[in-house]
């Protein structure tokens, strides 16, 4: 499903650094999106930070992506 990027909602993250997305964007530029981001039904973002970062620098307005139906507190860490 595709999910405008201005609607996904970022939380607390593990990995607090965004690190090497130029290459990433390189990618994503090229081939496009191989891995959808994931968020859940509120649309925070479980997975996919630097992803969903490379797509904001790209200028994207949507993205790619799959919704889990329920998270815990620990998947949304």
């Amino acid at each position: 499903m595709q999910v405008a990027l201005e609607e996904i909602k970022i939380r607390k993250r593990v990995r607090r650094k965004n690190e090497d997305i130029e290459p990433l964007m390189d990618s994503m530029k090229r081939y496009g999106l191989f891995n959808p981001i994931t968020i859940n039904s509120r649309m925070v973002l479980v997975a996919g930070a630097r992803r969903l970062e490379a797509a904001k620098r790209l200028g994207w307005r949507t993205i790619n992506a799959v919704m889990l139906d329920d998270t815990d507190k620990i998947t949304e860490l």
